[in-house]
């Protein structure tokens, strides 16, 4: 695969990530201008309807990149994928909002309920952008990505600038209502760009049996591996009180950039892997993985050095005192990067049907991360929460990758394609 190729997908995939990395600015003017008890119940908030819409995703809307290749099954696949998303999305909500009084007292936490209740209709406004995602996904319509984030982002930004000079941002429903409108709005975009995808009927062969034998294995991976990224924080409410989660969030929110960044390269990724891996080109699959390690593998370990040498305590100054313990959080998460371009293997694996193998592998990761989550927490070590992430990551990465070069047989040495590739370069040049 000649990356020459697909230059204009890729460069509107890294100009949608760099409206997270915009956005995260913003959400840095939310977090200072609210207390972090507060910021705590909205970031638990956000992490239940993430965790949801993450496991939905893996059982119910990864079918249509997966099954949705074949334009004649398109019809029977989308609803498939959008009954069984709506199913896991109602039953989780419900299951959280029957259990809020339960959920309040473990968390010795009230506004939980507040959590509950507006979880379904959270839930609700981002069913439609997740299923109308997987279309845009399927057919690698990044310039379309682009319109969708810049909607969601656009109108989030719009909403909290006219808050903050109002100062009309200072209880958890005031985030939250930013957040709601800015849903619904890119729900609605994400509508309007796929209608004429938005096909639906019974014709096709693909049966609900294949379906599933497909989707609930990988659902059982992306819960199993998106726990420690999502729900920690409900672990760290648990023993620590919401007043940590909120100074802890903000560290999560900065390290993300690192996972919208290698977001983007599974967006490209997979497709490809799904195509490669069906047309039986072994070697063309060989240099695709082995260059999506190298090539992301080396300016990841240039930015950890850089953040953990100092860079990180520039959040102090952005947030303020009452959030310097974030810095801290932040320099133990940044070593979870590190396993990030090990971790693309996921989907290298799930592009070749195997998602049980992604199962055993997710649990495994989920035993360490969690085990070290909660062994932290019961030592009091709340300045440690953090490892949980890194342990996870790292642990999935090397087992992927393990798994993916025992598959199709690429050398180590493949590793450092990055740099061969870049020497090539500059002696074309030179020459």
């Amino acid at each position: 695969m000649r990356i020459t190729q697909h230059l204009g997908k890729i460069s509107w995939s890294l100009s949608d990530k760099a409206l997270y990395v915009g956005y995260g600015l913003v959400q840095l003017l939310q977090i200072k201008a609210l207390p972090p008890d507060v910021y705590g119940v909205f970031a638990i908030l956000v992490a239940l309807n993430t965790w949801i819409m993450i496991v939905s995703d893996g059982s119910a809307l990864q079918g249509i990149i997966q099954f949705g290749v074949d334009p004649s099954e398109r019809k029977r696949v989308n609803t498939l994928a959008l009954l069984i998303h709506i199913t896991i999305v109602g039953f989780a909500t419900l299951l959280v909002y029957v259990l809020q009084l339960p959920l309040a007292s473990l968390f010795n936490e009230q506004r939980f309920t507040i959590v509950a209740t507006m979880l379904p209709l959270y839930c609700l406004l981002t069913l439609p952008r997740m299923f109308c995602l997987k279309i845009i996904y399927r057919d690698m319509r990044m310039r379309d990505l682009f319109a969708i984030d810049a909607i969601w982002f656009g109108v989030r930004s719009a909403m909290t600038v006219w808050a903050l000079s109002n100062n009309a941002l200072n209880t958890v429903e005031d985030i939250i209502l930013i957040d709601f409108v800015g849903m619904g709005a890119t729900s609605i975009a994400a509508m309007v760009f796929t209608r004429q995808e938005l096909t639906f009927g019974l014709k096709g062969v693909i049966s609900l049996g294949k379906y599933l034998r497909y989707g609930v294995p990988l659902a059982i991976a992306t819960a199993l591996n998106s726990t420690p990224r999502q729900l920690d924080v409900l672990v760290i409410a648990a023993y620590f009180g919401v007043g940590v989660v909120g100074v802890y969030n903000p560290a999560k929110n900065l390290y993300r950039f690192f996972e919208q960044a290698f977001d983007a390269v599974v967006t490209l990724l997979y497709p490809a892997a799904v195509r490669m891996y069906a047309q039986n080109r072994t070697s063309d699959l060989q240099v695709l993985v082995t260059k999506a390690i190298s090539v992301t593998l080396i300016p990841t370990v240039i930015a950890m050095v850089v953040l953990e040498l100092g860079g990180s305590s520039l959040i102090v100054p952005l947030l303020g005192e009452k959030y310097a313990a974030a810095v801290g959080h932040f320099n133990i998460l940044t070593i979870a990067a590190i396993g990030m371009p090990f971790g693309l293997m996921s989907s290298v694996i799930a592009a070749m049907g195997h998602s049980t193998t992604v199962v055993r592998f997710s649990a495994v990761g989920l035993v360490a991360g969690m085990g070290t989550l909660f062994l932290v927490s019961e030592l009091g070590m709340n300045n440690l929460v953090g490892l949980g992430v890194v342990v996870n990551t790292i642990v999935v990465g090397l087992l992927c990758t393990a798994y993916v070069r025992k598959s199709i047989h690429f050398p180590l040495r493949a590793l450092t394609r990055a740099f061969t590739d870049l020497r090539s370069v500059v002696a074309r040049k030179k020459g």
